[in-house]
C-alpha cells in the first residue's frame, strides 16, 4: 500500500531561538571604565555604577538581556581605573607637599641671607658696628635698609611669627676673626617666642626644614647646617 508523501510543513527545521539583546548599560560600563584609565579614575566611578546596574538588570531579565561578560569586564576595568586614579592623585599630592617644603626651606634660607647682608650694610655706615642686639629689626627699618619684617617669619609657617634671632655674642663683640667670617654665626633660626638675640640655646629642638638649621654668617651667606656641625661654628668670637 502506497503511503502518502509527508507534509512539507512537518519537515521544516525548528525556528532558532532569538539571541538575547545585549544590555546597553553593560556596553556603557565598559566604555566608561576604559575612559577612566585616561581620566584619573573619574570615568571608572561611572563605569563601576553602570556595571553593577547592568549585571542586576541582566539577572532580572530572565534571559532577555545579555552582555554579562561586558558588564564584568566593565567592573574589573573600572576598579583598575579607580585604583590608578587614586595612585596618581596620591603621587601628585606627595610631590606637591615635598616641592612646597623644599620651596619653603629655600625661601627661608634666602631671607636669612638677605638679613645678614642688610646687617653688614648697616655696619658699613655705623662705624663697623652691627645693629643693636636688642632692637635690630627697628634699627634696620629706621635706616631704611629693610621695609618689611614679614620675611623674619618662616615662609612655611608664617603664622608662628618671627623665626630669626641674632647672635648676641657677635653683636657685642668688638673684633672678629675675619678669616673665619664664613663660620661666624650672625643670624639663625630660632624657636617661636624667642628673644631677639641670644645663643644657640634659642635654636628649635629640631630643624624646621629637612637638611638642618638655617644659619646666617658674618660673610653674608646662609646655609643649612646639620645639628652635628653646629659645634664647629663660631658662636662666640671673643670671651665674654
Amino acid at each position: 500500500m502506497t503511503q502518502p508523501p509527508p507534509d512539507p510543513a512537518t519537515l521544516a527545521a525548528p525556528p532558532f531561538p532569538e539571541s538575547p539583546k545585549t544590555s546597553g548599560l553593560a556596553v556603557a560600563s565598559l566604555i566608561c571604565a576604559i575612559a577612566g584609565l585616561c581620566t584619573c579614575g573619574v570615568g571608572g566611578l561611572v563605569g563601576l555604577v553602570l556595571s553593577i546596574a547592568a549585571m542586576r538588570r541582566i539577572k532580572r531579565s530572565g534571559g532577555e538581556l545579555g552582555g554579562r561578560g561586558l558588564a564584568v569586564a566593565g567592573l574589573i576595568v573600572s576598579i583598575m581605573a579607580i585604583i590608578l586614579g587614586l595612585a596618581i592623585i596620591a603621587g601628585a599630592g606627595a610631590a606637591w607637599f615635598y616641592a612646597e617644603r623644599e620651596y619653603g626651606a629655600a625661601q627661608f634660607r634666602t631671607n636669612v641671607q638677605v638679613l645678614c647682608q642688610n646687617a653688614i650694610s648697616y655696619s658699613a655706615v655705623h662705624g663697623g658696628r652691627l645693629p643693636p642686639h636688642d632692637s635690630w629689626p627697628e634699627a634696620l627699618m629706621q635706616d631704611g635698609i629693610i621695609t618689611d619684617l614679614h620675611f623674619l617669619a618662616d615662609p612655611a609657617d608664617p603664622g608662628a611669627g618671627r623665626a630669626v634671632a641674632m647672635n648676641r655674642a657677635v653683636a657685642l663683640a668688638e673684633t672678629y676673626d675675619l678669616a673665619r667670617a664664613s663660620e661666624t654665626v650672625l643670624f639663625f633660626e630660632c624657636a617661636p617666642g624667642s628673644p631677639l638675640s641670644g645663643g644657640r640655646d634659642l635654636l628649635p629642638p629640631t630643624p624646621r626644614h629637612e637638611g638642618g638649621y638655617v644659619i646666617g654668617f658674618l660673610d653674608g651667606r646662609a646655609r643649612l647646617m646639620t645639628p652635628e656641625r653646629l659645634d664647629h661654628l663660631v658662636w662666640n668670637p671673643r670671651p665674654q
